[in-house]
């Protein structure tokens, strides 16, 4: 064959942004000839990652492309993700460096002239992408019912002699999520004057740094210490605690009228001390990391 009938394959960057890549065939007729079953182009770079076009002139047999035209997009460098810029996003590593489409075109849809793919045996491919690194960060949520731990008592002593509008208690930690409960003597908001208002908190909020969502049903409780008739209401719902908000927290601003917990005879005050008692029924545990793990 004369050097004149070689086929002319050029490759070239088109004059956009770094996310476009062409590959220009010239005597197409020729290249099939050769029987050329697979032509890659030069490493091009988009995104900061190197890649190939994986160009099939006569099909990919192995993937039923045959008697159709078939493109790819390889990653010579993992991992990371692309878009194929019509939505469709690909995770291109180690097991998957390639991506495309088998049956790109019919040939013969391809080779018919009045259709434009192929003007005077010339054809031009190309891919664009928009590259989307791989950080490898991931978050792994799993659910714990009855959690150990998940009972916390608070004794309140010298209750009468409480003179501020709200008390918190000491932190406790359950399944890696520090709490607090949060009591008003007197009530809070309507409950005002009226009842005893209780509340569970996270208890980070000091350092304003937790910012993940934690999820939780639970119950609060006012121990009866003489009958032992205590009184307890559920949030039956999972409510979603979070950084941005702590400080705040769920829970009856109009637990027990002031009345009934002031009666001796209803044995919630025994020695000047109150006895209030949460029982975390559900409660979310998230796992995140920035770290290129796998979740199992």
């Amino acid at each position: 064959m004369s050097k004149s009938n070689v086929p002319l394959i050029l490759k070239y960057k088109r004059d956009f942004p770094p996310d476009d890549y062409s590959l220009k065939v010239d005597s197409y007729t020729l290249l099939l000839e050769s029987k050329t079953e697979k032509y890659d182009t030069n490493v091009f770079e988009v995104g900061g990652h190197k890649w190939r076009i994986s160009f099939y002139p006569n099909g990919d047999k192995k993937n039923n492309g045959n008697g159709y035209i078939s493109l790819y997009l390889r990653i010579v460098e993992t991992d990371t993700y692309a878009s194929d810029g019509n939505g469709a996003i690909r995770r291109f590593h180690a097991m998957k460096k390639e991506w495309g489409i088998a049956r790109l075109l019919p040939l013969e849809t391809f080779k018919n002239p009045s259709l434009g793919y192929l003007v005077n045996d010339s054809c031009v491919f190309g891919v664009e992408a928009f590259v989307i690194n791989y950080t490898g960060n991931w978050e792994s949520i799993s659910v714990v019912r009855e959690p150990k731990n998940g009972t916390f008592t608070w004794k309140i002593e010298n209750f009468s002699n409480l003179d501020q509008p709200c008390y918190y208690s000491q932190a406790f930690n359950v399944e890696g999520v520090n709490w607090k409960l949060l009591v008003y003597p007197n009530g809070n908001g309507r409950a005002k004057n009226k009842s005893i208002s209780i509340f569970l908190s996270l208890a980070d909020w000091g350092s304003c740094q937790m910012q993940e969502a934690v999820y939780a049903e639970f119950k609060l409780r006012l121990l009866d210490q003489v009958n032992g008739k205590h009184v307890e209401r559920n949030v039956d719902e999972s409510y979603c605690f979070k950084g941005n908000v702590v400080g705040y927290g769920l829970g009856y601003p109009s637990f027990m009228s002031l009345s009934d917990l002031r009666d001796a005879s209803k044995g919630f005050i025994v020695k000047d001390t109150l006895i209030v008692e949460v029982d975390l029924r559900f409660i979310s545990v998230s796992n995140v990391s920035s770290k290129k793990e796998k979740v199992n």
